[in-house]
């Protein structure tokens, strides 16, 4: 065979090969039209195992580090109600903390009904945040006083620790299961971080209402006062007033007959709330999954876990910790160790965990977590562009008790609440510029998701 010939045959072969890849690439884009293109074939080679390209060619995308200017705009992008008429009174939650429910690692248990539940750590203290806190990420400035004093006491219920540094005190409180706890309706507002201040931030407004009760708050905030240029946008509700469901996307975790599917269901969208991602994809090694009396991936002891409870009521804590495995739980997801616990940074304890391959923190995306507050609220952070280590700093200065990130990169970090309350028309919103389609959970999702229903409305058994 003639060498003209071999360059002929292997000519036609690769271009073989790039017209059935560039058919599969359209096929996977015109089945995801609302996402980015790029988002698009970076997921496409995920699903066809080619995740080590994707994770090298990010960390060589994203490894300028933030900006010291400060950002002269927020990144709140949904419109306050602006007639509000409630206030930050407190409400009461049930009685238990809850701890945890089964979810064996080979095979399902039959769930037990909980009996009523709090999140796992909670306080009735407001919380407030100290501008200029120093963090690994900013050191305050060599001429900054740093010392503090602690002092530790303890109860039977209550164990609280207070660190004063001057000019003011901060606060974390962190609780045993009690009778009663109270929480807030309405965060209190953030101190700024960075000077001047920007209109409205760091106070909160609310962005959801129900019975002319806000059932959510948003605020955005510049957290990190040496890199003015990061921006985080929070959203916060208290979990004893929402109804928490964990949905199945199309790739993760895949699988079908699924009653929590690739999105919200015609019979919940009247009570829908709001929405929000959940975490890594299965190859990042993000721990485990149960929901539905299904173990898709064992737990694993120490990681971060979100639980939603039979009732619907949702927490962030550590497996094995303070949630455990007591029958009580209807879904768990878990993405890696906490990077927050008991008010402080904790990801360093695990130097071999890949935290969305940050290559030794060089890599700087834009992020999402969750977690429950040193108040007892939940809230939900997307913050950019950080690493793994800014991620945890911003979290502990924005009042996180127990955190886990969520997903990361492109428009993945994405919570939208939606207009039009009891009707099956709903229209979602983003709360950050940074987000994409609002109405991701509303059509189809690849990916795992947490929705938040209003419990007086949510016809029984619609939500598993």
């Amino acid at each position: 065979m003639s060498r003209r010939k071999i360059l002929r045959i292997l000519s036609s072969f690769v271009a073989s090969i790039f017209i059935i890849v560039g058919i599969s690439i359209s096929q996977y884009v015109r089945a995801h039209p609302n996402d980015p293109l790029q988002q698009n074939v970076a997921s496409w080679a995920r699903e066809n195992n080619l995740g080590m390209i994707v994770d090298k060619m990010e960390s060589l995308l994203h490894n300028d580090p933030p900006a010291v200017a400060p950002a002269d705009s927020l990144a709140l992008a949904i419109e306050p109600i602006t007639d509000e008429t409630d206030v930050p009174t407190p409400t009461t939650l049930p009685a238990k903390t809850p701890t945890a429910t089964k979810a064996p690692a080979s095979k399902p248990k039959p769930t037990k009904k909980p009996t009523s539940t709090t999140p796992a750590t909670n306080s009735d203290k407001p919380l407030r945040v100290r501008p200029t806190v120093a963090t690994a990420s900013c050191p305050l400035p060599a001429n900054s006083a740093t010392t503090s004093t602690t002092t530790t006491s303890t109860t039977s219920t209550t164990t609280t620790t207070s660190t004063t540094i001057p000019d003011s005190e901060i606060t974390t409180t962190t609780e045993t299961p009690v009778t009663t706890t109270t929480l807030v309706l309405r965060p209190i507002d953030l101190d700024v971080q960075v000077s001047p201040s920007l209109a409205g931030e760091g106070q909160w407004k609310s962005i959801m209402r129900v019975r002319k009760t806000s059932l959510i708050y948003a605020t955005s905030i510049r957290p990190l006062w040496c890199f003015g240029s990061v921006v985080a946008t929070m959203a916060t509700f208290n979990p004893s007033l929402v109804h928490a469901g964990l949905f199945n996307g199309t790739e993760m975790p895949g699988g079908k007959n699924w009653k929590n599917g690739k999105k919200v269901t015609q019979k919940a969208l009247p009570s829908l709330l709001a929405s929000f991602n959940g975490g890594f994809r299965f190859e990042h090694h993000p721990g485990g999954y149960f929901t539905e009396g299904k173990t898709v991936r064992p737990l694993s002891k120490g990681y971060a876990t979100f639980a939603i409870a039979e009732n619907g009521l949702s927490t962030v804590g550590v497996w094995g910790d303070n949630i455990r495995d007591d029958g009580t739980w209807k879904s768990l997801r878990q993405n890696l160790p906490p990077i927050v616990h008991k008010g402080k940074s904790v990801y360093a304890n695990y130097p071999d965990v890949d935290w969305g391959q940050d290559y030794s923190n060089k890599v700087y995306s834009f992020r999402s977590a969750i977690c429950t507050r040193t108040d007892g609220l939940m809230m939900f952070v997307a913050i950019g562009k950080v690493n793994i280590r800014m991620l945890a700093d911003s979290l502990v200065i924005l009042g996180c008790s127990t955190a886990m990130e969520l997903d990361i990169n492109g428009t993945w970090p994405n919570f939208s609440v939606y207009s039009g309350f009891g009707k099956t028309s709903r229209d979602g919103q983003v709360i950050d510029k940074r987000m994409g389609d609002p109405n991701r959970y509303l059509s189809q999702s690849t990916k795992d998701f947490i929705a938040l229903f209003d419990p007086q409305t949510l016809p029984a058994g619609v939500v598993k």
